[in-house]
């Protein structure tokens, strides 16, 4: 999934903002749907984000929203439902 973004921010669209020391360029792994709230570790679950992305998706007003716009941007992300009802 970090390869597929080639370099580029999935909720921005830009480049990421530093290399990191290995010198590939520096996202990070968004989970759309938590991993604590049943979502999948698959990359039709992770988005590729700037840390200014990431955040924003955790704790921004608009967190909740953004989030989901991530699905219209990212067309290999799959909205995950699980029934939890026994």
């Amino acid at each position: 999934m970090l390869k597929q973004a080639n370099g580029t921010c999935e909720g921005c669209g830009h480049a990421a903002p530093f290399l990191g020391v290995d010198g590939t360029p520096f996202l990070e792994v968004h989970h759309v749907r938590p991993l604590a709230q049943m979502g999948s570790d698959r990359v039709e679950n992770a988005a590729a984000l700037c840390p200014n992305c990431h955040r924003r998706c955790h704790l921004a007003a608009d967190g909740k929203a953004f989030t989901q716009s991530l699905y219209i941007r990212v067309k290999r992300l799959k909205e995950e439902h699980f029934d939890v009802t026994p």
